[in-house]
Parts: C-alpha cells; sequence; structure tokens
C-alpha cells in the first residue's frame, strides 16, 4: 500500500463521514453531492492508486503471475 492510496481513501471517508452527517442535519442538496464524491470519486482513485505492485529484482512475483494449475 502507498500513501497516495492511504490517503484517498482517508479522504473518502471523510467526505462520506460528512455526507451522512450533513444528511442528518437536513441537507438535501450538499448531502448527496458529497456521498456521491466520496463513493465515486476518492474511494475508486484510491483503489486504482493502490492497484501498482513493486516488482522484485528476480521476477518471482511475474513467474508466479503468470503460472497456472493445469
Amino acid at each position: 500500500m502507498s500513501i497516495n492510496n492511504l490517503i484517498a481513501f482517508a479522504f473518502g471517508i471523510v467526505l462520506i463521514a460528512a455526507g451522512y452527517y450533513t444528511l442528518a442535519a437536513g441537507s438535501l442538496t450538499l448531502a448527496p453531492i458529497l456521498l456521491v464524491v466520496g463513493y465515486c470519486v476518492a474511494i475508486p482513485l484510491g483503489i486504482m492508486l493502490g492497484g501498482r505492485r513493486a516488482r522484485s529484482e528476480d521476477g518471482a512475483d511475474e513467474d508466479r503471475a503468470n503460472s497456472s494449475a493445469g
């Protein structure tokens, strides 16, 4: 996990929490915007940023990914 995806996840959680808080307070315009941005932008961004893996120098990760049981 890189620091960038952790920041994106944390930002998404803050946006979602703020969205639910404003929804409970009665806001029908700001709450959906915060929730959509949190769920549809920040969390997927955190997933995409975490998708990159560091490769080892001997290529063991590549060999393991290309092997099949059959």
